[in-house]
């Protein structure tokens, strides 16, 4: 049976396709038009969402937990299994299951649960692992556990990555730390794509890991440097090196909304991708509290802060990022949903994030107020808000 959802506007997202019809076969998007337009097929399932916004699901990168207190570093499969439904719930059909710095041995377990995992599950929106460390550099480890990171070595990228059983796709690195570069040639001989993060990196030294295979820039502004007219670091390489696409937090906290004009402006968003950064206290409310990296963290006004007012990762959702994005900045929806879709889709290679006949039926319903309305992963309908 073919499921067709009409009357809502689509946003592809390169354009906007007003009172639309996208009809679904299998996994697979097979017509994209106008409901004046639409012929139907037999044994076809009607959906009516006029008035919503109907677009590509969402793409992760950044995701260490959420669901009201569950990490993916937790020793468990069902904090999996609860961040990888509340992400669904939210839009997100693909996400990226984060893992933050621990002693080797515990973090060797957690790789190798989160990879078993997800080779067990072939129905789950989790594509693949995001080692945000441990190759980080303490002056910028913002909320990290400065006793947990590693100093930068072949040899302990390759248990890492064998671990993983090849799920690693995305490590945040600071490139500057000894030995980082040996390891950044050697991940991108892994196909492990590298990202600069928590690190105080000159602009020398970013042109050198580029020319490794440093690819990426984990949350832009957070754990970095501010620019300097002297000093370039992170921030100026993000914005004039196009070899390196970025990460943005739009929860208007980790990044002032006329900074976010500033990067669409001068990076342009097909070079941006808006992730969550969330961690276990998303889906928490004012006042309660868990933990990140064995420090405490509690929710302060929708911000994720640790004792000493650190901001801690956040509680953002993606469709909570492209309402921000929209309503705070001059951006269009249509790069505003790119942005959360089809670029991270392209950074990891998983051929989905965009809405065309022939393609990957990921597709998420919005309301007016961006709350999720239906989200559709594998075009298989896996949540539907109650009315």
């Amino acid at each position: 049976m073919n499921l067709t959802l009409i009357g809502g506007k689509i946003i592809t997202p390169f354009r906007e396709i007003k009172k639309g019809a996208i009809t679904i076969t299998g996994d697979k998007i097979y017509d994209v038009t106008t409901a004046k337009n639409l012929r139907l097929e037999e044994e076809t399932e009607l959906i009516d969402v006029s008035g919503c916004m109907v677009m590509p699901g969402f793409v992760d990168l950044l995701v260490h937990g959420g669901a009201g207190g569950y990490g993916f570093s937790d020793e468990s499969d069902e904090s999996i299994e609860k961040i990888s439904k509340y992400f669904i719930e939210h839009g997100s059909t693909s996400i990226l299951a984060s893992l933050h710095a621990k002693p080797k041995d515990r973090l060797l377990v957690d790789l190798r649960r989160v990879a078993n995992y997800i080779k067990n599950n072939p129905d789950t929106n989790i594509r693949g692992i995001h080692m945000e460390g441990p190759y980080l550099n303490p002056k910028f480890k913002g909320a990290m556990n400065e006793g947990y990171l590693w100093t930068p070595s072949i040899e302990s990228f390759r248990e890492m990555y064998e671990a993983s059983e090849g799920y690693l796709k995305l490590m945040t690195i600071a490139p500057e730390l000894p030995g980082a570069l040996d390891v950044i040639r050697d991940a991108a001989f892994h196909g492990v794509l590298t990202s600069i993060g928590h690190s105080e990196a000159i602009y020398e030294q970013i042109d050198l890991a580029i020319d490794r295979g440093l690819a990426h820039v984990t949350h832009i502004f957070n754990a970095a440097p501010p620019m300097h007219h002297r000093r370039p670091s992170v921030v100026v390489s993000s914005l004039l090196r196009d070899e390196l696409k970025i990460e943005l937090i739009a929860d208007s906290y980790h990044v002032h909304p006329a900074v976010m004009e500033l990067l669409f402006k001068f990076k342009t968003p097909k070079n941006i991708i808006l992730i969550t950064d969330s961690i276990r206290v998303g889906g928490m409310h004012e006042g309660e509290q868990s933990q990140f990296s064995d420090q405490k963290v509690v929710v302060k006004g929708n911000k994720a802060v640790m004792e000493d007012g650190t901001i801690a990762g956040s509680t953002l959702t993606l469709n909570r990022a492209i309402k921000n994005v929209v309503e705070m900045t001059n951006a269009k929806i249509t790069d505003a949903v790119r942005m959360a879709s089809l670029n991270g889709a392209k950074v990891i290679g998983i051929g989905r994030g965009i809405l065309a006949a022939g393609k990957i039926a990921d597709i998420v319903v919005l309301n007016d107020k961006y709350e999720v309305e239906l989200t559709i992963m594998d075009g298989k309908i896996r949540y539907q808000r109650k009315n």
